[in-house]
């Protein structure tokens, strides 16, 4: 029910989403109406195989947008869970809804849209899991609008589940410069990445950085490996535990840049 103070209220019983739109008239015929979203999950879903985006991040003029599928012959509920660096819970701008709420219901073969609200004063990232009671695909697309002159971008990358170990090609040449980011999917374990660069012309270096549960990290590879600075090869982000998810992103010198999605791989001996 709606009361007339705006609550709304009740027991739901059914999960589900519904769409509706409120409307509000004034003196003078002024008159105005928004329509809303409301979603009622099952009682839990059940987060150990989510799937999940290594990277989220919204700040002025760059937004993270989402795509969700439902792949099933039935329908399938799902919900967003957003973490900062440290691990915990991230209160992620979402364009007209609750800040890191993103959650719905969808009918077989139906797609839902959402996106981050492109507002925050500071950069806000971290990494997004998501669990659902059937099959989904979901797609993260990282938009940059232009600046003065200059033209839009945007790149994609689809979220998968996490593992032991993830691949994946770095360009830096061209005047280019990669990002990376990884994640800890576990919710209660610290974990300790091994980070191996490979340039293509031969050689490689390895470090190790230690994620708390839930923790990420993202950074530029020419910044923090000097080494990669003008050069191409290959990155492997490795755990002794199935609990990571990575993404790069390939920035070239006029605002335009690439996704480069991890591959899972090997681990070395």
């Amino acid at each position: 029910t709606l009361s007339s103070a705006g609550v709304l209220s009740g027991t739901p019983t059914t999960a589900g989403t519904s769409n509706f739109t409120v409307s509000a008239t004034g003196s003078a015929a002024s008159f105005s109406s928004k329509t809303f979203r409301l979603s009622i999950l099952p009682g839990s879903l059940d987060f150990t195989s989510a799937l999940r985006v290594g990277h989220v991040l919204d700040v002025a003029n760059f937004v993270t947008q989402f795509a969700i599928v439902n792949l099933d012959s039935t329908p399938v509920s799902f919900q967003f869970k957003f973490w900062n660096d440290a691990g915990t819970a991230l209160s992620f701008p979402i364009q007209d809804g609750a800040p890191g709420d993103l959650a719905g219901t969808l009918a077989p073969g139906a797609s839902m849209f959402g996106q981050s609200a492109g507002a925050s004063s500071l950069l806000s990232q971290g990494w997004a899991e998501v669990a659902s009671t059937g099959r989904i695909s979901v797609l993260a697309n990282y938009y940059r609008s232009a600046p003065a002159g200059g033209t839009d971008a945007e790149a994609s990358v689809i979220a998968a589940q996490s593992g032991k170990s993830i691949v994946m090609p770095f360009d830096n040449t061209q005047g280019s410069s990669t990002g990376v980011a990884v994640s800890n999917t576990n919710a209660t374990q610290t974990i300790t990445v091994t980070i191996t660069l490979t340039p293509e012309n031969g050689g490689g270096t390895a470090s190790t950085i230690t994620l708390p549960p839930h923790g990420h990290s993202s950074f530029l590879l020419p910044v923090s490996y000097p080494g990669t600075a003008g050069v191409r090869g290959s990155v492997q982000f490795s755990s002794t535990f199935a609990d990571l998810a990575a993404i790069g992103l390939r920035f070239g010198p006029k605002n335009s840049f690439s996704s480069l999605g991890g591959v899972s791989g090997s681990t070395p001996n």
